[in-house]
């Protein structure tokens, strides 16, 4: 009988949601990185008035001075610091993960009762994240995947923009919020997917950049190095050990699952460079807390070994060690 009410509850919600929301007009974008770009340019071309890049002090001086640039086109999105945000229809999250937590309050003012929020981050815990500052029942978890997007400045490039795959936390295809987010990303031209397992998926994903991400980083290889079985061969045994963890979280990703990744990479530029691969070859700190460092945490949790993920959490560290002390000009 709770089960019951519960779902009934739940059923209310969804068709109070719906009452309140038929389509999406506005879209703040919070983070305007290699894909934020992309997304921010999409709906722009669609309809310069749905969405505002929001943005304060230097990056927003920036933004209004020289606009973004996407495969040379260069376009001039609204801009708006936190404190003059609106409620919003759709908030998109596409920042790095060590700035999430500053993006949560920049972004803030943006969410409103009928506000459904994405995330465009990698790893699997920003959504847990989100819907701890602005509700569970907001939070649709999303992942980006088949993208060969590079930032250089204001300037972004790419040769596919890649696929926006999503989900309701319940699966359900029909949970309205997935509706109109599908409908605006078809009229705005960003290809898009509804998972029919979105965790799942999202472990998949997760999975992907543990593998290639992290030793693109580390051998500085781009897309097109992963044609060769012993570039392949690492991104495997780094791969393989997110399957074993997985087991132990009641996702259950199989080996023949690690096989789907290496179409998809070989579908990209060749040329083109994995986000982590990026931020090495800038001197930017890299998000490997969330791929080696997070496999590297469940194997202790479950007791599971994890000795690749290890070395290139150690390797790619050593990396960002590098990096920070020639910023502070102590490493030639």
């Amino acid at each position: 009988m709770l089960r019951f009410r519960a779902g009934c509850a739940a059923r209310a919600a969804l068709r109070g949601y719906d009452a309140r929301m038929r389509s999406i007009e506005s879209v703040v974008v919070c983070g305007v990185g290699a894909v934020g770009a992309a997304a921010v340019e999409r709906l722009h071309a669609m309809d310069p008035a749905c969405v505002t890049v929001v943005a304060d002090g230097a990056r927003r001086e920036r933004l209004e001075r020289e606009g973004l640039t996407v495969n040379g086109r260069r376009f001039s999105p609204r801009v708006a610091a936190p404190s003059a945000l609106t409620p919003a229809d759709l908030l998109l999250v596409g920042v790095k993960h060590g700035d999430l937590t500053a993006a949560v309050e920049d972004a803030r003012r943006a969410v409103g009762p009928r506000t459904v929020v994405m995330s465009l981050l990698n790893g699997i815990s920003s959504e847990a994240t989100l819907a701890e500052a602005y509700g569970a029942d907001k939070v649709l978890p999303a992942f980006l995947v088949g993208n060969d997007v590079v930032r250089e400045g204001t300037h972004v490039r790419y040769q596919n923009i890649g696929r926006l795959v999503f989900g309701a936390p319940s699966n359900d295809p029909a949970d309205p919020r997935v509706l109109t987010v599908k409908h605006l990303l078809d009229r705005a031209g960003i290809p898009c997917q509804v998972a029919a397992d979105i965790r799942r998926e999202q472990w998949w994903k997760f999975m992907l950049n543990v593998g290639v991400n992290q030793v693109s980083a580390l051998l500085r290889a781009p897309y097109g190095a992963f044609m060769l079985e012993e570039v392949r061969a690492l991104a495997r045994r780094a791969a393989l050990e997110v399957v074993a963890v997985s087991r132990h979280e009641g996702v259950g990703l199989v080996a023949e699952d690690v096989e789907r990744i290496f179409p998809v990479i070989a579908g990209l530029a060749p040329a083109g460079k994995t986000s982590m691969l990026q931020d090495v070859e800038a001197g930017r700190k890299t998000e490997v807390e969330i791929f080696a460092g997070a496999v590297v945490e469940l194997g202790r949790r479950h007791a599971v070994a994890t000795p690749t993920n290890a070395f290139l959490g150690q390797a790619i560290a050593a990396l960002d060690a590098i990096a920070a002390a020639r910023g502070a000009g102590g490493v030639a």
